[in-house]
Order: C-alpha cells, then structure tokens, then sequence
C-alpha cells in the first residue's frame, strides 16, 4: 500500500505534465471515467454521505463519497467549516484507491493538488473540444477569477497545451494581495508570459473589463454568491471563440456568472456542457436559477462520443461549461497517479 502526499503529487505532475502527455495520457483516463460514470451514473457513484461532526467542539461537516466502478474503487473524504476557514485550512481530504477486483486498499492519496488538478483537467476536455489545440486563431489573453489552486491549475494546463497562442494572463480576485501572490508564482514556471494582477472588487477599473474582452479563455474558480463574470466583459464578435469554464460555485444560491447572460443562452437553445447532468442540476447556481433542464445539458463524455451541436451560441461564438465534480474523477486520475508515481510514493508494507 502507498501513501501518497500531496508534495509527492505536485512533484510528479510537475515532472509529467507536457502538451503530448496532456492529450494521449492525462485527459484519456479521466475521459475513460467520465463515460463509464454514463453508463449506470447511480451504481458507479453512489449517493454521498454528508454530516455534521458529532463533537461538540468542531464545526466541520465530512463528506463521503464513494465510487464502485468496474475499473475504480473507492472513496473520497472531505471535510471543511468555518473553523478550518478561519486557519486558512478550507476543505481538506483524502483520497482512498482500492483493488476494483479484491478491494484491497493500493493508495492513501491527499485530495488537495489532486482534485485541483482533476477539475482543471475536465475543464480542458471541453475546452478543447471547442478551441483546437492547434488550427484555430484565439485572442491573445486568458482570464481566471479566484486564485487557490483550481485557479492555478487551469491557468497552467492551459499554458502547455495553447503555448504562445496564450500571451497574457489576467488574474482577478476580491484581494489583490492574494492575486499578485499567485502571478508571482506563476511568473517564476512561465518566463515568457505577462501576468497581471487585479481587484474584481474595483468595478471603476475599466482596464480589467477590456482584459477580459480580450479573453477567448476564461475560468471562473471562486465561490462567488453573486457574479463576477460579468456579460458586459465577455467578447461577443463571432469571429473569436469565447470559453468559459466555470467550478468555483457548488451550491443552489451561489453563482459567477451573469444570470441574465445565461438565461439568455438557455432561450436560444443553446446548451451548457457539463460534467454530470443530475449533479449540476443539485449543486450548480447558474443552471438552476435559470431553470435548465436536462435536455439543455451536455455531458462532457458526449462531445468524444457522440455529434454534439448546439453548445456554442452561434451569434456571439460563446461556449459555457460547467463542473461540479465527481468521485469517479478523483479515483480515474488518482488510479493513474497511483500507477505512475514510483518511488516518489512512501510504500507501507505493515499495515
């Protein structure tokens, strides 16, 4: 059995991660979950467990939630509240990879880069399903809101698989601080990109607007109530593609992106691409406020397996996905992960 840290999954990642690994290694297997979760959603992810702490002197709430597929075994185990906020701690986690066959426990894996890195990875299938890679003309800056590590692993997948197609990137959040910490960061793995930083909250800063404008890439990673991508900032000329991913919000009220702009969406028949129909419809603010109904989704796995139209509005060139996220997608790219790691994992032998 291993234990895998999270300073081990950064290090490999870190190692492994090119444009070629991206598309033949990375994104296969998680896609490769994503279809069979479509195949029984309810057999292969359970309905999750979700309780308050039973100690009178905590406030967390631990989540369960496991996965039983034919090629995934296991659980993810999160847990988060006011008091693990207050230190700066959020949600923390674990991941559990089991034997698909025996069910003898193979990894302990720490669930904070991994499921940074699994969203940013669904997020990028999409992605470029709608922009290619390679053959297609973008407009030169990518725009991200929030700054934790789902941030940066979005800004960063991007930047190897678009390369110099990308030359700027627009880093917005509610502090500024936290903003410039994360270009700084990135300016270090990144040499020949320009990252700049800003307050989403100065709505007088006219120079982030045009940023954004001039974004065909955009992530929103921040658990926003109200929106912060506004539809006055998205570029609405059909001669550029516009993306925008959205993982931040995970509950009914909260919402990144313009209501208005989405309802819109939804009466031009377009259709919003997703991870899970049934999830996204419990958890996502964005969809369930403007009252999509399944028949208006689309399930990643269906842009690889099936002719897909109707995800883009047609007028404005302007695709909107959203990802709640899934246990299968923990246990497909923590499989791979655990596969892959060598020696960089500790093995346990007595245990």
């Amino acid at each position: 059995m291993k234990v895998i840290t999270d300073g081990a999954i950064t290090g490999f990642l870190n190692k492994s991660l090119t444009k070629k690994s991206i598309l033949e290694v990375f994104q296969p297997a998680l896609l490769n979950g994503l279809v069979t979760y479509s195949s029984d959603p309810e057999q292969i992810v359970p309905p999750r467990i979700k309780q308050a702490s039973n100690n009178p002197n905590s406030d967390t709430v631990h989540v369960y939630m496991p996965c039983i597929s034919p090629n995934e075994v296991g659980i993810k185990v999160i847990s988060g509240g006011p008091c693990n906020n207050s230190k700066g701690l959020g949600f923390v986690g674990c991941v559990l990879i089991m034997d698909e066959i025996s069910g003898e426990l193979q990894a302990v894996m720490n669930a904070s880069t991994l499921t940074a890195f699994r969203t940013a990875l669904a997020s990028t299938l999409g992605l470029i399903k709608v922009i290619s890679v390679d053959k297609q003309e973008i407009l030169p800056d990518l725009t991200v809101f929030g700054v934790g590590a789902q941030a940066y692993w979005h800004v960063k997948l991007s930047l190897l698989l678009y390369g110099r197609k990308i030359q700027r990137v627009n880093i917005l959040n509610r502090t500024l601080g936290n903003a410039e910490k994360l270009k700084a960061k990135l300016e270090e793995e990144f040499k020949d990109v320009q990252f700049d930083a800003f307050s989403f909250q100065n709505d007088g800063d006219v120079a982030y607007k045009n940023r954004i404008q001039n974004s065909s890439i955009i992530f929103g990673c921040t658990p926003a109530a109200s929106p912060v991508i506004k539809a006055e900032y998205i570029n609405k000329d059909p001669k550029w593609p516009v993306f925008i991913s959205l993982i931040g919000s995970y509950k009914p009220d909260m919402i990144e992106l313009d209501l208005d702009f989405v309802k819109k969406l939804k009466q031009q028949g377009v259709k919003i691409i997703v991870d899970s129909k049934e999830h996204t419809l419990e958890e996502a603010g964005e969809l369930i406020q403007s009252q999509y109904q399944p028949s208006g989704l689309v399930e990643i796995h269906e842009l690889y397996t099936s002719p897909v139209t109707d995800v883009t509005d047609t007028n404005a060139n302007v695709t909107v996905q959203k990802i709640v996220g899934l246990s299968i997608m923990d246990l497909a790219v923590g499989k791979l992960v655990y596969e892959k790691i060598g020696s960089d994992a500790i093995d346990v032998t007595d245990f």
